[in-house]
């Protein structure tokens, strides 16, 4: 997933080489809730993350949040919809962190890895 300001183009593998955007964004509420998983198991535990679905595609998500995790760290967790009983477990990478005009909270976006 790449920011509005990307104009990347993604490689037959699915890997974001340039500047543009593949996949149509869907705006949505929603939550993601999980957890950042430490790149080295000396790193102790994983911190909890949670954050506001600004919108999604098939591709991964943007998370408003008022923390921003490692950039291209690893997360595992849970999306949740309103109106929908299910939860839907995911593995994503960041791929990009802004900080938002207020200056309070970060745009974040995710890419699936599965």
């Amino acid at each position: 997933m790449t920011s509005d300001k990307d104009d990347s183009a993604v490689d037959t593998m699915g890997i974001v080489s340039g500047k543009k955007r593949v996949q149509p964004r869907y705006p949505t509420t929603g939550r993601f809730r999980g957890s950042e998983l430490p790149l080295h198991q000396s790193h102790g535990k994983s911190q909890a993350f949670e954050g506001k679905v600004k919108d999604i595609s098939d591709g991964g998500f943007c998370v408003v949040a008022t923390r921003a995790p490692q950039r291209s760290g690893l997360l595992q967790g849970q999306l949740l919809f309103p109106r929908m009983p299910a939860q839907i477990p995911t593995l994503v990478q960041v791929r990009w962190v802004e900080k938002a005009p207020s200056g309070r909270n970060y745009h974040i976006g995710f890419q699936y890895v599965i």
